[in-house]
């Protein structure tokens, strides 16, 4: 009975589609043991500069791939292979060890220990720089996990080149990821090299603690071509030593090929190329699976998170916040740190921060937003998307009185979080907007393309009295367009105390809505969480989603 009445007299509304995320960025890697000081791998090269010429000319695609590891590297290579590259590239080389096999990329008579160094190099296609540093993988071990952190097609990576011993090659992956994870910090992880050790020893799965930010997915685990031990005979590698691998929170549809390039005297491995593509963006999606998520903060202070699992459906709840959010205005939608990740925003108290999500809804160190000069206190700031589309989050604040409501545009996440233009009242003319829950759908427009607000965040507005829902679609910096009505007179704060949108929770397009039911103590019923999917005119049938101990959350976002 409760079900067929949860939303009766729900008005006939517009279409109720959510926006398309933009698609994803290709990522370019090759992986590439070179043999570079070997006395079995001697080079016809004459020296470092011939040999970049010739790197450059047999592997073409060098100077447009996003990520470059290379093994066995003597330091005068890497060298002149960044001049030969150019001002588009950073790159950082590391070495434990000098070797006399370097001298034969020396033009000098008398080689300096510099030039002798043997290591390894991670190189970005990024002119903004990296911060690299290198780890020891074993303590009596000379070779390395050579790392640096850069943008790769626009989201903050660390990338990670490694050479393990074969001896010890299984048991060096649990070090290995230890220190990716003290390192990582949130940021998407690609990781490749020379592991001398087959695919089902490398298993990236066994290391300590949870992972780096979701599970590496190795490029060409479906393949498994063999990329070493070369057979003069048969006049084929033999061995499957190196590979690549993706976070798979950040990348999707890995793959991976090899190819026969020999750069050096001897046949000694073959180069490895992988490719993946960023994982879109897709509203409300906290944890990277590609599904919306949901947060509660409880009349007990701490914070949870409830993982989406599709259908509107929600997964076991997550304590990603233990203490001191009792009144706090909490809210996420969009990407204000630049890593790709969609963070949460809150205004505790007079003062309004950014919590960077640093994989799988794991909230980092706290940022705090400039202040306007009268504070936040008692506002209600929501990130809401990009309204103004220009790309970056923007802030939609009801003021401390209730009766106005204006929009902060976000700026770069380069340097921060930031709202540096003045603020945009939007329809000053509508009235008093104490008693309405503002939501945060998303891009609703059904065909944005033909009414030109594409990728513009909308807004939803419920009528606390009333029950009214109304909808307002962006019209950019201009503020909003007046407003429709798409839901009915039983949607009271009264009987429904919460209300919240997601965006498409259940993948058909269009924005979705939730709510929750008033607990009746005397009956011990109601206080469950309640799913109303949205459809081409009016919101569909009502799933009940979370049974009871929802009296007991404080706010939703």
């Amino acid at each position: 009975m409760l079900a067929a009445g949860l939303f009766a007299g729900t008005a006939a509304g517009p279409a109720v589609a959510a926006g398309t995320a933009p698609a994803g960025k290709p990522v370019s890697l090759i992986s590439y043991n070179v043999c570079g000081a070997s006395s079995t791998c001697k080079s016809s090269a004459a020296d470092e500069d011939v040999w970049a010429d010739e790197a450059l000319q047999k592997v073409p695609d060098l100077g447009a791939t996003d990520v470059v590891m290379l093994q066995e590297l003597c330091a005068g290579q890497y060298e002149k292979l960044m001049q030969k590259l150019g001002a588009g590239y950073s790159g950082h080389f590391a070495a434990k060890v000098s070797s006399t096999g370097c001298n034969q990329w020396s033009t000098t008579a008398t080689p300096t220990t510099e030039s002798t160094q043997l290591g390894q190099a991670v190189i970005l296609r990024t002119s903004a720089g990296v911060v690299g540093s290198f780890v020891q993988v074993v303590a009596n071990d000379t070779r390395l996990a050579v790392c640096a952190k850069g943008p790769v097609a626009g989201r903050h990576t660390l990338a990670c080149s490694v050479h393990l011993s074969a001896s010890t090659a299984a048991g060096d992956m649990h070090e290995l990821f230890g220190h990716i994870e003290a390192n990582a910090g949130g940021a998407a992880v690609i990781l490749g090299g020379d592991f001398n050790a087959r695919p089902d020893v490398v298993d990236p799965t066994v290391g300590p603690g949870r992972p780096v930010t979701g599970p590496l997915v190795e490029a060409d685990a479906g393949t498994k071509t063999p990329t070493a031990g070369w057979n003069t005979a048969t006049k084929t590698y033999t061995a499957k030593f190196d590979h690549a691998f993706f976070s798979s929170e950040d990348f999707e549809t890995p793959s991976a090929s090899v190819a026969d390039v020999q750069l050096a005297g001897t046949k000694d491995h073959a180069l490895l190329r992988a490719k993946a593509v960023t994982r879109a963006p897709v509203d409300g999606d906290l944890t990277g699976d590609g599904r919306p998520d949901l947060l509660a903060v409880r009349k007990d202070g701490t914070l949870r998170l409830y993982p989406g699992t599709g259908a509107g459906r929600f997964g076991s709840p997550q304590l990603i916040g233990s203490g001191g959010w009792l009144g706090a205005v909490v809210s996420h939608r969009g990407d204000w740190t630049g890593d790709g990740r969609e963070d949460v925003v809150a205004r505790i108290g007079d003062n309004l921060w950014v919590y960077p999500n640093v994989g799988g809804g794991t909230l980092g160190e706290r940022v705090a937003v400039p202040n306007r000069e009268t504070g936040w206190t008692g506002t209600v700031p929501l990130a809401a998307g990009d309204l103004d589309g220009d790309g970056q989050c923007d802030l939609v604040v009801k003021s401390a009185s209730g009766s106005r409501l204006w929009l902060h545009r976000g700026g770069t996440p380069a340097t921060g979080p930031s709202l540096p233009r003045a603020a945009i009242e939007l329809l000053p003319t509508e009235g008093d907007w104490a008693d309405h829950d503002v939501l945060t759908p998303g891009d609703v427009t059904e065909n944005p393309a033909e009414t030109g607000d594409e990728n513009m965040a909308d807004l939803w507005a419920r009528n606390r009295t009333t029950g009214e829902l109304k909808e307002f679609r962006s019209k950019g910096a201009a503020g909003l367009a007046a407003p429709q009505t798409i839901g009915g007179d039983t949607w009271t704060a009264a009987q429904r105390p919460l209300a919240v949108s997601l965006g498409d929770a259940d993948a058909d397009g269009r924005a979705d809505l939730w709510v929750t039911t008033k607990y009746d103590a005397t009956t011990a019923t109601g206080g469950d969480l309640w799913f109303r999917p949205g459809t081409t005119d009016i919101f569909g049938t009502p799933v009940r989603v979370g049974e009871g101990g929802w009296a007991y959350i404080q706010s939703l976002a």
